[in-house]
């Protein structure tokens, strides 16, 4: 379970604005366990050990205060990128992998540049001191820094396609996953490894979550699109690594109908519940959402069909119903209760009554529900 304030990325992250949103979780998010230090906080994309000027040039006070107050720092890294103006790369040009001219080959020449701040040069899995360096970076977050959690972004450009590494006999996907295990060395065995932008079968043993979609986002399409791509990888949550959804996002000028979607596809997915918003922010009508489906179940629904319009998450004690309606227009769901047993609304403890057989729910359009049978 892992859940803080996300949605301030990127240079725009400041501690002042992490430290307001760990005062409201202590005094009214108890049920929020972790607080994550997202993108921004160092001074280039690959000094991960450097902190930028928006954190005053110092980040662990910031983690040893969430410490101090009973929540659990969790960190933002990526990796096995660097920037041309890192001072990883500026002073170690030879531990990334290589083009044909014998340089550190940019990544925009084989694939995407990045994001921001790019074109991103890849870290060599295969080279030896890479290796001691991934391993002394996630070694110093865990022992000095206290991370026990870490989001790891950007992981795709570990196994860069169209260059040439250290070991010239290695595949891209074994300097990947050598990569992943010197870092891996750092964290201890018991952290908690986040793959996000992995590739996925490489990945297998190595990472403990995984981003099962695209980032989400305040417009319905994103919300919509994400939801898809979460429930349609439900079967791998538990049993390849624990899903994350990505998050919660409760704040913008979504209807509440869309908003009850977006929580309910998030709880389905029976991983990880995170809050993406600035959590004073976010407003009291819409708060219970996020309070209902804390803490997740861990068990994802199954649906129906590859319609993923009716799903089941079935927990010892009940049964919950999901019903999706991504459409634009209204639709009628039906769904089988196979013993009597009482229904109600899990949001609004609304009482149906006992039933039995084929029930069927008129969905507006771009809503969901979620019913507890037990």
């Amino acid at each position: 379970m892992m859940s803080g304030p996300d949605d301030i990325v990127g240079t725009r992250i400041t501690a002042a604005q992490v430290l307001d949103n760990l005062d409201y979780m202590t005094k009214r998010w108890p049920e929020l366990r972790y607080v994550q230090i997202d993108e921004g906080y160092s001074s280039y994309l690959g000094d991960w050990l450097d902190t930028g000027k928006a954190f005053g040039g110092e980040v662990q006070g910031l983690l040893r205060q969430i410490r101090e107050r009973g929540l659990q720092p969790a960190i933002w890294v990526a990796p096995f990128i660097a920037e041309e103006n890192s001072r990883l790369f500026q002073e170690h040009p030879d531990w990334f992998v290589q083009g044909t001219d014998s340089r550190p080959l940019r990544s925009d020449r084989v694939t995407f540049g990045g994001w921001h701040n790019g074109p991103w040069y890849a870290l060599d899995g295969t080279h030896p001191e890479a290796c001691k360096h991934l391993e002394h970076v996630f070694r110093v977050m865990r022992r000095e820094w206290g991370c026990t959690y870490f989001k790891l972004d950007a992981n795709f450009w570990g196994a860069m396609h169209g260059g040439r590494h250290y070991n010239p006999k290695a595949t891209r996907v074994e300097a990947y996953r050598q990569g992943m295990e010197a870092l891996r060395r750092g964290a201890g065995d018991d952290a908690f490894i986040l793959g996000c932008n992995h590739p996925s079968s490489p990945s297998l043993g190595l990472i403990s979550g995984s981003r099962n979609s695209n980032d989400t986002g305040h417009k319905w399409k994103r919300i919509a699109d994400t939801a898809r791509e979460n429930l349609s990888r439900n079967w791998q949550n538990g049993k390849l690594w624990w899903a994350d959804p990505d998050c919660l996002l409760l704040t913008g000028n979504l209807s509440e109908a869309e908003y009850r979607f977006h929580a309910t596809a998030v709880y389905a997915t029976g991983g990880a519940i995170l809050s993406g918003d600035n959590l004073p922010s976010i407003p009291p009508a819409r708060a219970p959402l996020l309070r209902k489906i804390l803490p997740p179940t861990g068990v994802a629904a199954q649906f129906d069909d590859e319609t993923l319009q009716v799903g089941r998450i079935r927990l010892p004690d009940r049964v919950l119903v999901c019903l999706f309606n991504l459409s634009h227009q209204p639709q009628s769901l039906s769904f089988r209760i196979e013993t009597p047993g009482t229904i109600r609304d899990f949001w609004t403890d609304q009482d149906f009554g006992t039933r039995v057989g084929v029930l069927t729910s008129e969905m507006p359009a771009r809503c969901a529900a979620l019913l507890v049978v037990s």
